[in-house]
């Protein structure tokens, strides 16, 4: 049943489109954040809690890797955020600042939100338009 999930989900990544898979890093992000809060509080559960802040930074860099940086300010932007979230997990990590991650995931979490809404409003635009231009070739 496993290999058939890890199919799904290979084909999942391996088809999607790129807003898709910004909203899949930060889904990662956000359950490794959530999964890494949980482990905070109880030393003996200190290298689990690493695995999953490890994780949280793999998204972040891939975050990082998807930027546009010349798209304009809001790249320039994100990049300081997912910068600071970056370093701000090492410090977390390091210094056993729960409040750290608690804060990185609030980011996270609204910026999921920000992305999600922003592909919807893509893919509106983009049915529109096409909708308009096969309008526009019918009667033209």
């Amino acid at each position: 049943m496993k290999q058939g999930y890890d199919a799904y989900k290979s084909a999942n990544v391996d088809t999607a489109d790129q807003g898709k898979l910004i909203l899949i890093c930060y889904d990662v992000a956000i359950k490794h954040c959530k999964l890494a809060l949980e482990k905070f509080d109880d030393r003996t559960l200190l290298e689990e809690r690493t695995k999953h802040l490890f994780k949280v930074q793999d998204a972040i860099t891939e975050l990082l890797g998807a930027l546009k940086m010349d798209v304009g300010e809001i790249a320039v932007s994100l990049y300081k955020l997912y910068d600071y979230m970056l370093r701000s997990i090492v410090e977390a990590s390091v210094k056993h600042k729960k409040e750290k991650i608690t804060e990185i995931l609030g980011y996270l979490e609204d910026l999921r939100s920000a992305w999600a809404e922003a592909a919807i409003k893509v893919k509106q635009d983009s049915a529109i338009n096409s909708a308009t231009s096969e309008h526009v070739t019918v009667s033209g």
